[in-house]
């Protein structure tokens, strides 16, 4: 993944970037029916989380940091929006002897017998998210399945969120049709009963839309220089739902919330707490 520890600093700085680069690519999302999603988004309208660090560094559910003793390694999955933090958290846990971290598979779906799904998917959503979801499950299904011989598996996003923040997203702003949200309904119920999808713990990475949109500047990802602002916002939304007020889907394993919204640099405060909290210091 790419390196997101650049910072994008001054509200002035960052708009105007930003209109010009929306603008010049505006084409390129024609498709999305702004309209009906800024309208929505604007009957939602809330302020970025600025009182987010009011929550506590680390909330877990139930508080309990083990599941389960049994030979397999403990499975921890890295959730988040794009932009969220994610590669830094893993390069961070990848110095760790006794944990294996396996990213997203990007290069995979940069490159699928020579094409790149992940751009073809930016440029037309609504021709290619039924598509490159069908093989982001794919993909995601052989991280899963991944052997280790280390202690810890640490996976970045699964195949929960896969369902739960971006088909159900697609699906909410009409990117997916029915038919082609239905077929990936049944192959993920089906995956769920059929092969071990074993979760011990999710760690959600909460960061604000406008964070996120500064980091995925500032790290310059060729395909994803064209997404909207309003897109982040909606799966924000998503993320928000299902791991923070968890008032959508049910939860493969429980939660723990790290405020995303320091700079990168000032991160890893945040993941010596989630070393002491699931007991990664002395692996």
């Amino acid at each position: 993944m790419s390196n997101e520890n650049q910072e994008n600093s001054g509200e002035e700085e960052l708009h105007s970037p930003i209109t010009n680069m929306l603008l010049t690519r505006q084409n390129r999302f024609e498709r999305l029916d702004l309209n009906r999603v800024n309208s929505r988004v604007s009957s939602q309208h809330r302020a970025p989380l600025g009182d987010i660090t009011s929550v506590s560094n680390v909330i877990s559910e139930n508080n309990s940091t083990y599941g389960p003793k049994t030979d397999k390694p403990r499975t921890i999955v890295i959730e988040g929006n794009i932009g969220s933090g994610k590669s830094t958290l893993l390069k961070y846990f990848d110095q760790k002897k006794g944990i294996e971290v396996f990213p997203e598979p990007v290069r995979k779906w940069q490159d699928v017998r020579g094409t790149n799904m992940l751009d073809l998917l930016y440029q037309d959503p609504s021709r290619w998210s039924f598509a490159f979801q069908s093989y982001v499950q794919f993909t995601m299904l052989q991280v899963h399945q991944a052997p280790t011989s280390r202690r810890v598996k640490m996976m970045e996003r699964s195949l929960h969120s896969c369902k739960y923040c971006f088909i159900e997203n697609l699906y909410q702003t009409r990117r997916l049709q029915r038919p082609e949200y239905n077929v990936l309904s049944e192959w993920f119920d089906w995956l769920q009963t059929t092969k071990d999808l074993h979760i011990d713990h999710i760690v959600y990475l909460r960061s604000t839309p406008e964070q996120c949109e500064k980091r995925i500047i500032a790290r310059s990802r060729k395909e994803e220089s064209g997404i909207p602002l309003d897109y982040l916002r909606e799966l924000h939304q998503m993320h928000e739902d299902w791991l923070f007020r968890r008032t959508k889907f049910e939860l493969p394993a429980p939660v723990l919330v790290l405020d995303a919204t320091k700079p990168l640099d000032d991160m890893v405060e945040q993941f010596t707490l989630l070393e002491e909290k699931l007991h990664l210091q002395n692996l």
